[in-house]
Parts: C-alpha cells; structure tokens; sequence
C-alpha cells in the first residue's frame, strides 16, 4: 500500500535545522565585541590616570593640581563604573532574549519532529508513543478509547495517471478533510504513504462511527484535487479498534483495526466508489 515516492523522512531536516538554530542563537559575536570594548575602555582609563599622576608626581606640582587630578580620576572611575552597569544591564538583556529565541526554536523543532513532513500531522512515531499514553490512561480511568486505520484506495493509479505530484497534493487534501472531520481532542497521523491512523480519546464505537461518516460525506463533495478542470475524489478504506472491546494492548488494538482495514479492502468491490469501506465488530452498538 505504501508508495515509496509519497515517504518524506523529516529527521534529516529536523537535525539539520537544530545545527542552524543552535548555530545562530548563541550570542557570541555581540558579546564578546562587547566585553572587549569595555576592556579596552578600562584599560585606557587605568592608563591615562597612572600617566598623569606620573607626570605630576614628576613635575611637583602643587596640591591644587593634584586636587583637581583626584576629581577628574574619581570621575573616571565612576564613569567606568557606570559602563559597567549599563554592560551588565544590556548584558543580562541580550542574553534574555537568545534565551527567549533558543527556548522558541527549540519547541518548533519539537513540533517539526512530530510532524509528517507532507500532511503536516503527526507521525508514525508520535501517533504509536501517543496511543500507548492514552490506552494506559483509558485502562487506568476505565474510559473507552477508539483507533481508525484509514487507507487511500488505488492511490498508486493516481500516481501512474497523473503524476506523484498529484498524489500527493492529494493526500493534503484528505489529511486536512480528516482534522476537519474529527473532534478537537482526536490525533490524526499519517502512519506512512497512503495509511493513516486516528486516536479517539473517550470515543466509543458509534462516535468513532459517526467520524467515518463524516469523512464519508466529505469525500462525496469535495474533490481532492482539480486538474485541468476535472474533479479528482478519494475512496478510503476504514477499519476500527477500541479499548476494552477490541484489546487491551497496543498491539491488540492495532492488529484487530489492521484486520478489519483489509477486510473493508475485500469488502469494496461491492459497494459505490464513493463510499468508504467499513468492517468492524458490532459498530452499530
């Protein structure tokens, strides 16, 4: 089922990108001309004050001079010392906000390494680490939980008759009518090439049915693609799992939703292209 040229890893990007992020949020450049603009200021304020009391030391001059010296060499340190206030001041705000930058980066990149690269939902590996988290808490709470296996019929013939572009301009468009099919609360994932899955929290089998026939009706009407004028639709097969009623494992739950997905593929010769195939146990339920 799975059509090499619709696999977009992401890993390669994600890490490339968290090399650039890494790269241009590290304040290194500015602070450092920074630290030594003010080095060199101190220095040549040290500098010019030991100069000149040298040279009044040197010449013996009277105290009224040195005077004068002491006011403008205190000026000079309490200038220095607020050079290093304002440093420390810009300083601490700098750093605030490549802390700010890299704290904002680094959850894009968090984000970008849950995401299937070409649908924009999660992916294969999220969509597993996510549904073992939701079962153990269904099991421990004694809520019900539903999982939709959702596959893409003929999608390869789509790719031969026009084109790998079009197929996978189509599978945006069904990732998109399947968030738009479903609540807020369910995670929608492309598992690879034209498999998708769907975690439904709470959900029993008749809302996971409801779902489907949404997507159902969304297929009927919306054309996922619209070459040179002519209205391309989508068939999906759909097979449907749940806690408690179809296992108690991620394993279980997956293999029962993975059966019933090829048995709704068997089951499509008969019914109207534009209906998804659905076989489950007791969905009427």
């Amino acid at each position: 089922m799975t059509d090499a040229a619709q696999e977009a890893p992401v890993e390669t990007t994600v890490d490339g990108m968290a090399e650039e992020a890494e790269s241009n949020s590290q304040p290194v450049g500015e602070l450092n001309g920074l630290r030594w603009g003010l080095r060199v200021a101190g220095a040549t304020l040290a500098l010019i004050g030991a100069a000149t009391l040298s040279v009044a030391h040197a010449a013996n001059v009277g105290s009224s001079f040195h005077f004068l010296n002491g006011i403008v060499f205190l000026g000079m340190i309490l200038m220095a010392w607020a050079f290093a206030a304002v440093s420390r001041r810009t300083h601490i705000g700098q750093e605030r906000r490549y802390r700010d930058r890299l704290f904002m980066r680094s959850i894009q990149l968090q984000d970008m390494a849950m995401r299937d690269e070409l649908t924009e939902l999660f992916n294969r590996r999220f969509f597993f680490e996510r549904l073992q988290q939701e079962l153990a808490q269904a099991s421990e709470f004694g809520h019900q939980l539903a999982v939709l296996m959702i596959d893409v019929d003929g999608l390869k013939k789509i790719n031969d008759a026009f084109g790998h572009t079009v197929g996978d301009a189509a599978l945006v468009s069904l990732a998109k009518l399947i968030v738009k099919c479903t609540r807020t609360a369910d995670i929608a994932a492309r598992l690879g090439g034209d498999e998708f899955g769907l975690i439904m929290p709470e959900a029993t089998k008749r809302t996971a049915l409801a779902v489907v026939e949404r997507l159902s009706q969304a297929l009927e009407v919306t054309p996922v693609y619209e070459p040179d004028g002519q209205a391309l639709k989508l068939t999906v097969s759909v097979g449907i799992s749940g806690f408690p009623w179809g296992g108690h494992t991620v394993d279980e739950l997956m293999r029962r939703a993975d059966t019933y997905l090829y048995a709704a593929k068997g089951a499509r010769s008969g019914q109207a292209d534009t209906q998804p195939a659905l076989v489950g146990d007791g969905l009427a339920e």
